[in-house]
């Protein structure tokens, strides 16, 4: 156990770390700044300080230095909440043992104590072991002084002496200027049978309860000793060194019951010594000295125990070093993670700033397609009025019928605009192909450069698919604006084909997602600078990209494949450098649906109700009451829904159905609904609005609204909501009298579009 000293200026940190240490037994005091903690330290110098890097006045770095000039052997651990590169390396190279990252949990806080006391623990055994060494050297040379009148007599015992020193010093140095283990033992063992003269120096470093074979000298090719296996602490001589921590000698290992490793004998040794190697109590490893003459290596015992003695310093500073290397590169390794982490936090923020960008032009574009739903159905209505007043083959009436189909291409474009805008889950339905594809051909052909030629095949009798017209619309827009990416600045041309085909069974195991049958082909094809194969492996990886800085997400070929993959198709793709690249789509092919034909006008349902119509746009409600008159019904209208509540209240019987818009203020039209219902239950009512998410579908669904029709009206659809409801609550009145159960309300919800 140590002397610990805690520098903190937060208390809570200097409690919980006394705590923990108290709780292994070490002695603790606490400092919360630099001048209190030099204090303690002159008074009491601990074994180990824990210091903060940020302290009042001064910091952790300056106290670190203020230690080292007062003394060496006391080991500083820095801790610090915000680590960086120079810190680190200031500490380190000021001589931290240690640099640990707040917060710090307990096992990695004990792990670091335990690791400096043992590093001041190897420091003083180096100090005590040098001064035995200068002690051992004194005494020599008192023995040289002591013996100098026997000078003639002793002269081949002195020089033995000296060359055992010189020898010592040799091994000394060479060991000690050894970087890692491998290199210390290379260059104690080769000084080793230079001094000693054995026929073999081996080293041993104990794991465990196992030797392990680190070092030979000479190498195996010089001489053969079969033994390469970790054996334990109780198979030999070395392994009896181990154990009872002392220098074992064998002058004939041949009858020495010892000496228990058959493998020496194999090697033809006769003579053996062992020599654990260690700092006090601590053993790293033994040396193992061997002869194949017979050799008593006892009678040189002091100068191989010395010896040995000089490379355990070596070897433990040796071990010592690669230790802190080895916690050097995982701190270099931590705050590489750390700086990952950062960048890619920044890239998400990037990515998150992009998505808030998308959604905020979806909220503009669906208020735009709603404000010009309004003036949309007023031309869309009062041109369907005026058809009906209009002689058939007359000149006016072909206008007005020009005005009205522009008046559906302008209603299916807001559509799209409100497709874009919603963030509903998708919804699938059969769709063709061709007319998508039209329309994305139109959208590009407007802002695609002169110098780039669309040339397009696509059949008119291709089979439709089923899915999610949006998704295949923006599949298609990414493709598209990708090629044009290609052919940017070189001109080219872009080619898209339309094909039914029949996968067989060998084309099916080209492509492993798809089933042999029949199946929709789309081929989209450029002349731009084409991909390598490299390239082509990864282009579908999310944020993947080869455009410049700036361009694009590196999202649009991974949208492409997921929601290809989602509607059960499959994408192959082929391309050359400098040839341009060719995507080929396909989806599995459903049974071509019939076109709906739209009901002449002359055959729209009428009838003779009550209506209340609401609408807050005075132009729509005043269109709307005109087409109701014309198809029989008794209009009310009202322009507010306060208004419009109030009336019902009034005399609810007086009203057959109420048709109100969905959006406007004071109270909205799901909200009238509803208090329409408490006022009459049975009420029919049918709710127009410029918003197809279906989540607005489930929503008044669950408040009995009668039908949900998309603006802007045509009457022929208004026409079929209307008289639907009022048959259905015919229906429902019907069947309560006869003490029938009505069918559910969601089952019959009808959405015109």
């Amino acid at each position: 156990m140590g002397n610990i000293l805690i520098v903190d200026d937060e208390r809570s940190i200097r409690m919980t770390t006394k705590a923990f240490l108290e709780m292994e037994g070490h002695t603790v005091e606490t400092a919360e700044d630099a001048v209190s903690a030099m204090v303690i330290f002159n008074q009491r110098p601990p074994d180990v300080v824990l210091t903060d890097i940020i302290l009042p006045e001064v910091s952790g770095v300056y106290l670190l230095r203020r230690i080292r000039e007062r003394s060496a052997d006391v080991q500083v651990i820095m801790m610090t909440g915000e680590p960086t590169l120079e810190t680190a390396s200031e500490s380190l190279r000021l001589g931290a043992v240690d640099y640990l990252q707040k917060p710090v949990n307990k096992e990695e806080l004990l792990k670091s104590v335990r690791y400096a006391l043992e590093v001041k623990k190897l420091r003083d055994d180096k100090v005590r072991l040098e001064q035995e060494n200068q002690n051992y050297l004194n005494h020599l040379e008192q023995l040289v002084e002591m013996r100098t009148h026997a000078l003639a007599a002793s002269e081949e015992g002195l020089r033995h002496r000296a060359e055992e020193l010189l020898i010592l010093n040799r091994l000394a140095r060479s060991v000690n200027e050894s970087v890692t283990l491998e290199d210390a033992v290379q260059c104690g063992l080769r000084e080793i049978v230079n001094a000693a003269r054995p026929d073999l120096a081996v080293f041993f470093q104990l794991v465990g309860n196992n030797l392990v074979l680190k070092g030979r000298f000479p190498d195996a090719q010089t001489l053969v000793w079969p033994i390469e296996d970790p054996h334990t602490v109780d198979d030999c001589l070395c392994g009896q060194a181990v154990r009872e921590g002392k220098a074992v000698y064998s002058s004939d290992i041949l009858t020495d019951s010892r000496c228990t490793l058959a493998e020496c004998r194999k090697a033809g040794f006769r003579s053996f010594a062992a020599l654990p190697l260690g700092s006090g109590s601590e053993t790293i490893g033994v040396l193992g000295i061997a002869s194949t003459q017979q050799r008593d290596f006892q009678a040189r015992a002091s100068f191989l125990e010395a010896l040995a003695n000089e490379m355990s310093i070596g070897l433990k500073k040796s071990l010592l070093y690669e230790q802190v290397h080895l916690h050097a590169m995982e701190l270099k390794e931590s705050l590489n993670r750390i700086r990952e982490g950062e960048a890619e936090r920044r890239m998400l923020e990037r990515h998150l700033r992009q998505s808030q960008k998308m959604e905020a032009i979806g909220t503009l574009a669906s208020g735009i397609a709603h404000d010009f739903n309004n003036i949309l159905g007023a031309v869309i209505g009062y041109a369907e009025i005026a058809l009906l007043h209009s002689p058939i083959g007359s000149k006016s009436r072909k206008s007005i019928e020009m005005v009205l189909s522009a008046g559906g291409r302008a209603r299916d474009l807001v559509n799209q605009i409100l497709a874009f805008s919603r963030q509903s889950e998708e919804e699938r339905k059969p769709v063709q192909i061709d007319h998508i594809l039209q329309e994305v051909l139109r959208f590009m052909r407007a802002s695609l450069p002169a110098t780039i030629e669309i040339r397009k095949e696509i059949a008119s009798d291709v089979e439709s698919i089923m899915a999610d017209p949006i998704q295949i619309q923006q599949v298609l827009m990414n493709l598209c604006t990708n090629a044009l990416h290609a052919m940017e600045g070189m001109g080219g041309t872009l080619d898209v084909e339309l094909a039914s085909v029949t996968l067989t069974p060998e084309d099916a195991q080209m492509l492993p997602d798809l089933k042999p049958g029949p199946h929709v082909r789309i081929t989209v094809k450029d002349t731009g600078h084409g991909m390598s194969e490299a390239t082509l492996a990864k282009i579908f990886d999310p944020y993947f990209t080869t455009k410049a800085k700036g361009v694009g997400t590196g999202l649009g070929l991974t949208v492409v494949h997921g929601i290809v993959k989602k509607h059960g198709g499959a994408i192959r793709v082929q391309s050359e450098l400098g040839k341009g690249s060719t995507f080929h789509l396909y989806f599995p092919a459903v049974p071509k649906e019939a076109a709906s034909e739209a009901r002449p006008i002359g055959q729209m349902p009428t009838g003779h109700e009550r209506i209340l119509l609401i609408d807050d746009e005075e132009v729509l409600v005043d269109i709307g009451k005109e087409m109701l008159e014309y198809l029989g019904y008794s209009v009310e209208t009202r322009t507010s829904s306060v208004d419009a509540l109030s009336l019902f209240g009034a005399d609810p019987f007086r009203f057959d159905l109420v048709i109100t818009d969905m959006t406007m203020p004071n109270m909205t039209g799901e909200k009238l609904a509803v208090e329409l219902r408490k006022i009459r239950a049975d009420i029919p009512i049918v709710i127009c609005t410029g918003y197809s998410e279906r989540l607005l579908e489930e929503r008044v669904r669950t408040v009995g609204i009668s039908a949900l029709v998309m603006k802007p009206i045509l009457m022929a659809q208004l026409a079929s909501a209307i008289r639907e409801a009022l048959d259905r609550r015919s229906l429902q009145a019907t069947g309560d009298a006869a003490g029938m159960q009505p069918d559910s309300t969601s089952a019959q919800f009808p959405l015109l579009h």
